[in-house]
C-alpha cells in the first residue's frame, strides 16, 4: 500500500470553501471519475497545535497506480483549489507496510 500525504495550510476564511472541496473531490473519486479506481481510502485530518492546518491523507494499492493519478486533471483540480484556498505546505508518498494486531 501506498500513502500520499498533502499538508495545506488553509485561510481561515477559506476554511468552510475547503471542506466543501475536500467533499466533493472525494464524490467525484468514488464515482470514478477520470481517476484508477485503485484509492483505497481518502481521509482528511486537522492539526490539533495549528489552527487551519490539514493533513489530506489517500490510500493507494501500488506506486504505479498512485504515479498514474497524480497525473490527471482530477488531482491538479486538487492542488489548484488548494493554492486559491491557502498554501501548499508539502507532498509526500511512501509505502505503507499493514500491520497485524499481532505485530503491535
Amino acid at each position: 500500500m501506498v500513502n500520499l500525504e498533502i499538508l495545506v495550510h488553509i485561510s481561515i476564511e477559506h476554511r468552510h470553501e475547503f471542506m466543501q472541496a475536500f467533499e466533493m473531490f472525494s464524490m467525484k473519486q468514488a464515482k470514478g471519475d477520470e481517476c484508477t479506481g485503485a484509492c483505497l481510502d481518502r481521509s482528511i485530518f486537522e492539526c490539533i497545535g495549528t489552527a487551519n492546518c490539514f493533513l489530506w491523507l489517500e490510500k493507494w494499492t501500488d506506486s504505479r497506480s498512485l504515479d498514474a493519478y497524480m497525473e490527471t486533471d482530477h488531482f491538479k483540480a486538487i492542488l489548484g483549489a488548494i493554492q486559491v484556498l491557502g498554501k501548499l505546505v508539502a507532498i509526500h508518498t511512501g509505502e505503507l507496510s499493514e500491520l497485524s494486531a499481532g505485530s503491535l
